[in-house]
Parts: C-alpha cells; structure tokens; sequence
C-alpha cells in the first residue's frame, strides 16, 4: 500500500468512530450549519457514493447527520483527506457531491440533501489549491454568476407570436416548436409559411435548409393521406422552380436506412433499406425499390419519377411488391 492510501486509511479508520467524528464536526463544522444539526446523531454511510475510478483519489468518507427541527432531513458531511496540495481538488469534490445527490435522488424524487465538503490536509507543504470551482475558471466571477446562479430559460409559450415573428431564422424555428403540439400540422405549415415569407426567401439561399429539416420534423406527425395536402399548400408558397426539390424531400422517408415503407391492410410493411447491403440512399437498387413500394400503394408513375428522380426507361417492367 502506498504512503497516501495509508495515510488516508489511517484518517478513515478514526473518523469512522462515533466519538471522533462528533468531535471532528463540532469543531469543523461552520456554525450557521452546526446549529441546525444533532450531532449526537450522526451516521457514517457504509454504501460508496463514488464510481470505482475515482475511489484511488477520493476517500470516500461521507456523514449523515439528522437536523434538529425535522427527524426525517439531514445532512450529508463529505470528507476528503489530501497529502498534497491537489490543484484540482475543488472540482473532485464537486463530481463527488453530484454523485452523492443522483445516489439520493432514487430515494427522494423532489429535494435534494444539503452537503458539507470539508477537505482533511495533512501535507507537509503550504496548501495553495484553490478552494472552490470558481476559482478553476479564467473569469471566477462570471463562472460562478453563469454556473451558481438560476440556468437561462426559454420558454416558448411564454414569448408571444408576434415577438417570434421578428425573428429571421430562430424565429421560423421558435414558431414550429412553439406550435408543433397545439395546433393542426397542415394549418402549422400554412401559417407558418405564410408568416415568415420574407425569411424563407432567405432560407432559399441556403437551399431551403429550414424548410427540409422542418419537413422531417413533421413528417411523423402527419398522416399519410394528408401528404398530398401538405404538397398543395406548399406549391402555394414555394416558387415554381423550387417546388420540385422540395417534394422530393418530402419523400425522403422512404430513402432513409432502416425506415419502415408505406401501411397496407392495416399492417405495417415494413422495407428497412440498406440492412442487408448497406446504405442505399442515392443508389439506383435503392431508388428502384421505392418505386416498388411507392406503385405497390398506388402512386402514379408520374408522382414516382418526381419523388424517386428515375426516368421512364428505369421504371418500365418495374414490378410493383406484393
């Protein structure tokens, strides 16, 4: 064993002692929180709250102590013993903290245990590690103001439309995921579409990125029989020379690996491409085995060659799947 693991043996062997560690607490505890404890309470916690690769660097010692005004809440004293000044000491106790309230948490599904973390030096040299995790980051200040203090909320249905509609690009994204839950899909996209206008055109520039990804999106919400609705309203909206790329994304479904095709008689028919070879996603077996599903539910050969982009030569003696 080494000199450390000795050494910190040594300090968890005494501390586990009821009269030592009431003892050690009276002492080190700071007084607003001594107050509210009963020490003659005190329970040395024999489950490990630390995962196995951190048991080397952490001792491992942690305290419950019952508070004197409510028998059920208590406090957990978290004890590291420490040779060497440890620059990164501050941060071990943290990770070491956070484990000890998800250990909790399965216990307790509303509020968490107040920790103590109290830091046992022993080493022969001045102790200049920093003393909390603020203290890790280039701006102390701002870390602790960012990190300490409540996490930023967005909260969509707290933001009117009409603030989201002055948005460019966040605010198309804000409107759909505002909405995406309330409202009829067909009539998200037809007032979508119609409100931001101006930004869409922008969204043209980068090749109607938005537009694609918000398709996806509502793909799985939208029945099948109310694609070719979906289609109608935005051949309303979409210049003329654009429509035809964005119907094809539209089909984009049937392209994707592992996606389950088309449902007939109440069953799922299910065509998972590219299990067997690969990803077939632009390849021409891939495209053709589409256009099988897609005649097989009685789409025209017209629709086909828009969404699959394969030529009236490739699709004739085409078999439809059974």
């Amino acid at each position: 064993m080494s000199t450390r693991l000795k050494h910190d043996a040594l300090v968890k062997k005494i501390l586990t002692q009821q009269e030592a560690a009431q003892e050690f607490l009276a002492h080190y505890l700071p007084s607003e929180v001594k107050g509210k404890l009963d020490l003659t309470r005190i329970t040395i916690e024999r489950e490990s709250y630390v995962e196995h690769k951190l048991r080397k660097s952490l001792s491992d010692l942690v305290y419950s102590v019952r508070t004197k005004d409510n028998d059920q809440a208590f406090v957990y004293i978290l004890i590291e013993a420490e040779v060497k000044p440890n620059y990164w000491i501050a941060l071990k106790l943290w990770q070491y903290m956070l484990r000890l309230c998800e250990r909790h948490k399965k216990r307790d599904k509303d509020k968490l245990p107040l920790i103590v973390p109290i830091l046992f030096y022993h080493g022969s040299r001045p102790f200049n590690a920093p003393k909390n995790l603020w203290a890790l980051f280039s701006g102390p200040k701002l870390a602790k103001q960012l990190m300490g203090g409540d996490y930023k909320l967005v909260d969509l249905q707290s933001i009117s439309d009409d603030d989201i509609k002055q948005k460019k690009y966040l605010g198309m994204l804000e409107y759909v995921m505002k909405h995406i839950y309330q409202r009829d899909i067909l009539n998200l996209w037809e007032e979508f579409l119609q409100n931001f206008k101006p930004y869409i055109l922008l969204d043209k520039e980068k090749g109607y990125i938005h537009i694609k990804n918000f398709l996806w999106y509502t793909d799985s919400k939208l029945p099948e029989d109310k694609q070719k609705d979906l289609e109608r309203i935005i051949d309303q909206h979409l210049p003329e020379q654009d429509k035809e790329d964005i119907m094809r994304t539209i089909a984009q479904k049937y392209r994707e690996e592992g996606v389950q095709i088309g449902q007939k008689k109440g069953k799922l028919m299910g065509i998972q491409i590219g299990q067997e070879k690969g990803k077939l996603e632009g390849k021409l077996e891939g495209k053709l085995e589409i256009a099988r599903v897609l005649l097989s539910e009685g789409e025209s050969i017209e629709r086909v060659i828009r969404l699959t982009g394969l030529s009236t030569a490739q699709l004739k003696g085409l078999k439809p799947t059974n």
